[in-house]
C-alpha cells in the first residue's frame, strides 16, 4: 500500500510540474508576442515621422517655397546713384543704394532702378519685372491691377516695373530676397503664392518705406 501511495504522489508531482511548465511556456510565448508587437509599432511610428519630414521639406526648402532659390550676394550699401553689381539678371540680393524706392507701379518713362530696389527686397518686399517687348498689353494691365490692389492691402510691399536691362529669357520675373520666379504670362495666382511664401522673409523685414497713400 505504501508503495502505491508513493507512486501516486510522484505522479501528482509530475503532473503539477508539467502544468507549471505549460504555464511558463504560455507566458513566454505571450511575452514574445508582446515584444514583437511593440517592435512593429515602433517601426511604424518611425516611418510616420520620416514621412512627415519628407513632406515638409522635400518641396525645395523653406517649407516648399515657390520659385528658385538664388545665391545670396550680400547686402552692402552704396551711395545713391552709384552703379552696384555686377548682378545676376535680375538680382535678388547684392549691393544697393542707401535709400529704397517707394512701393507701387513704375512706367517705361520712369522705370525702377535695380540697384535701388534690391534695398526693397532686403526689407521683405516683392519686385515684379516685365520685359515690355515680350509682355502683352493685357498682361501689363493684369499686373498693374494686381499691384494697385496689393499696395492697398496689409501686404503692400510690392513694386511693378518694366525691365530695361539684358534679356532674362522670359516675359516676367518676380523677385524676393534670394528667390526668383520666371513667368511666361501674367499668372496672378502664381505671383500671389510667391508673395505669400516670401513676403518679409529677408534680412531686414520690418524696414522700408511706408504704405503708399490711398
Amino acid at each position: 500500500m505504501a508503495k502505491r501511495r508513493t507512486s501516486g504522489i510522484q505522479r501528482r508531482g509530475r503532473a503539477s510540474e508539467a502544468a507549471l511548465n505549460r504555464r511558463v511556456g504560455e507566458s513566454s510565448s505571450t511575452g514574445g508576442l508582446d515584444a514583437r508587437l511593440l517592435l512593429i509599432g515602433g517601426v511604424l511610428v518611425v516611418g510616420v515621422v520620416i514621412l512627415v519630414v519628407v513632406v515638409l521639406f522635400a518641396g525645395g526648402g523653406a517649407g516648399g517655397s515657390l520659385g528658385e532659390r538664388q545665391i545670396d550676394q550680400g547686402g552692402g550699401h552704396v551711395a545713391d546713384g552709384t552703379a552696384g553689381g555686377p548682378y545676376p539678371t535680375p538680382a535678388t540680393s547684392g549691393q544697393h543704394w542707401n535709400t529704397p524706392a517707394n512701393w507701387g507701379i513704375y512706367t517705361l518713362g520712369n522705370p525702377a532702378v535695380q540697384t535701388q530696389v534690391i534695398h526693397n527686397l532686403e526689407h521683405g518686399g516683392i519686385v515684379i519685372w516685365y520685359q515690355p517687348t515680350q509682355t502683352s498689353e493685357a498682361d501689363v494691365t493684369a499686373l498693374t491691377n494686381y499691384v494697385q490692389q496689393q499696395v492697398q492691402s496689409a501686404k503692400f510691399k510690392v513694386i511693378l516695373s518694366p525691365w530695361t536691362g539684358a534679356d532674362f529669357g522670359h516675359p516676367i520675373a518676380v523677385t524676393a530676397w534670394d528667390w526668383l520666379l520666371y513667368l511666361d504670362g501674367a499668372d496672378v495666382d502664381q505671383i500671389r503664392a510667391f508673395l505669400n511664401d516670401h513676403y518679409q522673409k529677408s534680412p531686414e523685414p520690418y524696414g522700408g518705406p511706408g504704405q503708399p497713400a490711398l
